[in-house]
């Protein structure tokens, strides 16, 4: 299994899935602009610039690219150590 901790991609693409969700759900072609969906949908939750936005839209495969992210790290919900029963002592 791969080493857990340090830094993985996992939020980041999770992230880049929500964006392309909202902007899919708002953008209308010929109606909307990707600046006025990032302006009035985007930006007010998730602030960072535009060219970052952009590059969260045209990033191909978001779904493929978080299954394997997450074999490489392992299943991020998997319990790692066991809770010793005598640290719950130190609470009663």
């Amino acid at each position: 299994m791969a080493k857990k901790g340090g830094y993985n991609r996992l939020n980041y693409l999770n992230r880049c899935k929500i964006i392309i969700g909202i902007l899919g759900a708002h953008y209308r072609e010929g109606i909307t602009t990707y600046s006025g969906v990032f302006r009035a949908y985007i930006l007010p939750f998730y602030p960072m610039s535009y060219k970052s936005f952009m590059k969260m839209v045209n990033m191909r495969n978001v779904d493929k690219q978080i299954k394997e992210e997450m074999e490489r790290i392992g299943n991020p919900t998997e319990k790692t150590e066991e809770i010793n029963p005598n640290q719950l002592a130190l609470f009663e």
